[in-house]
């Protein structure tokens, strides 16, 4: 069974217009692989209504042995 943290933060200004989004979500094994992901994700608004989207993710097991 995997365990799930998710992170979501808005940036809006005083008018009601969302300027950036950012979302972090991190995932755990609960095996032995002891396996860790994360994948983040950001949208940035401009005011002439662009908008600039990135995307990153990365993961990482380590093993150990019982001695």
């Amino acid at each position: 069974m995997s365990n799930y943290k998710v992170v979501f933060k808005r940036i809006v200004s005083p008018d009601g217009k969302v300027i950036a989004e950012a979302k972090s979500v991190v995932s755990t094994s609960d095996d032995q692989e002891n396996k860790i992901s994360q994948s983040i994700f950001v949208n940035i608004s401009s005011v002439h209504g662009y908008r600039s989207e990135a995307k990153s993710s990365s993961s990482s097991s380590s093993t150990s042995s019982g001695t």
